[in-house]
């Protein structure tokens, strides 16, 4: 019996050892409750993730409205800002950007509305005579006889039509060549006030748009000058301001041309028909006192 102790004590301790073996889990293996802790665990700390991502993004669309916004606002009140500046502030700011070339072109237009001016003075008031009343009166002074008067109302004004009837007059007594002669020499000398600082409108006109595009040129070498040589922070705001200079240029220097092209034609053509009258009533002046001359 005491035998069998041993070996019976040896089987228990060994199903003992056993069965407490087996009992323990696998070496890597979670019990199913552990796994479904930490799969509700991981859900939650997934929906916490998307909520903060969902939150960021809600916050990051908050912060560009409000960019937009913002820069909506500013560019509305920089468009406000611009309308309610006056006519003069906007050519000051015009003419500011568009360099040296502007000085020189303002120059030109300056000399070329004084040349305007004071030719439409002389033009349309000092020679223009209403040629058919003067002549009328003329005409009938000679045939009353009163050669006197009729040079004293052609000397009393100084447009060349007058200063050439007068020539006439005072060499009634003498032929129809001393007359003709006497009527072409005070034609050569008055014909040329007609026709006198015009050509200059032309050719300020003409050295405007050069000028105007001197400057483009100028313009340009600065802004490739920037985009070649510039540092990214200050390339564009060098590259504007050679493009404003360029186009502020040409925009002046033919602001300045075209009216002083017009001008020119205007004044043009006004001399030529004062220049077309001064032909026409000297010849019927010398047959008016070759007629006179007939009946005295």
């Amino acid at each position: 019996m005491r035998r069998l102790v041993f070996p019976v004590l040896t089987v228990v301790a060994a199903t003992i050892l056993a069965g407490m073996v087996l009992a323990q889990p696998p070496e890597g293996d979670v019990p199913a409750d552990s796994l479904l802790a930490d799969s509700l665990r991981a859900d939650s700390l997934r929906a916490d993730s998307i909520a903060a991502v969902q939150r960021a993004d809600s916050i990051r669309a908050d912060s560009i409205a409000s960019l937009e916004a913002a820069r909506a606002d500013s560019i509305a009140a920089a468009l406000e800002a611009e309308a309610s500046r006056g006519f003069f502030a906007k050519a000051a700011d015009f003419f500011r950007k568009g360099g040296p070339a502007m000085w020189a072109i303002l120059l030109f237009l300056t000399a070329g509305l004084a040349i305007f001016i004071e030719r439409f003075i002389f033009l349309f008031f000092v020679a223009n005579l209403h040629p058919e009343s003067f002549m009328a009166r003329i005409a009938d002074l000679v045939r009353r006889g009163s050669i006197e008067g009729a040079i004293a109302a052609a000397s009393s004004k100084d447009a060349p039509l007058a200063r050439v009837i007068e020539a006439a007059l005072r060499n009634y007594r003498g032929t129809a060549r001393d007359i003709q002669n006497a009527v072409d020499e005070m034609a050569l000398a008055e014909l040329p006030r007609l026709n006198a600082r015009t050509g200059y409108l032309a050719m300020l006109a003409n050295v405007s748009t050069m000028v105007g595009l001197l400057g483009t040129i100028f313009g340009l070498i600065t802004a490739f000058s920037a985009v070649a040589a510039a540092d990214p922070e200050t390339r564009s705001t060098l590259l504007a301001n050679g493009i404003s200079q360029a186009m502020n240029t040409t925009a002046f220097g033919l602001m300045s041309a075209i009216p002083q092209l017009i001008a020119y034609s205007f004044l043009t053509s006004k001399a030529d028909r004062l220049i077309d009258d001064i032909d026409r009533y000297s010849v019927m002046v010398m047959n008016m006192l070759a007629q006179a001359r007939k009946e005295d």
